[in-house]
């Protein structure tokens, strides 16, 4: 019976989306939810309209939560790049255990 290992083709694209997807939380938590929260934090909304207290109590999760659906339809050059530099790295790192 033939086992059922990956063949090179589906072990390069499991690569390619492990690198994207870890590109795209880098860039979203490193870039997009610290720029969120800034928007948040300065609203300038008075009276009722104030954010609260739940508002500011979850308003980092939301920022988190929209941060990631951005990021997972913005096709953005960092996270290309990003994730182009994980693939070098990960096929040099091949090469040198091969």
């Amino acid at each position: 019976m033939m086992s059922s290992l990956p063949t090179i083709v589906e072990a390069s694209s499991s690569t390619y989306e492990r690198a994207d997807a870890a590109a795209r939380q880098l860039v979203g938590q490193a870039f997009l939810v610290p720029l969120l929260k800034e928007v948040r934090e300065s609203t300038s909304a008075h009276g009722i309209f104030s954010p609260g207290v739940a508002e500011k109590r979850f308003g980092p999760i939301v920022d988190h939560q929209m941060a990631d659906a951005l990021m997972s339809r913005l096709d953005l050059d960092v996270v290309t790049n990003v994730r182009q530099h994980m693939l070098n790295k990960e096929t040099q790192k091949t090469e040198v255990n091969s």
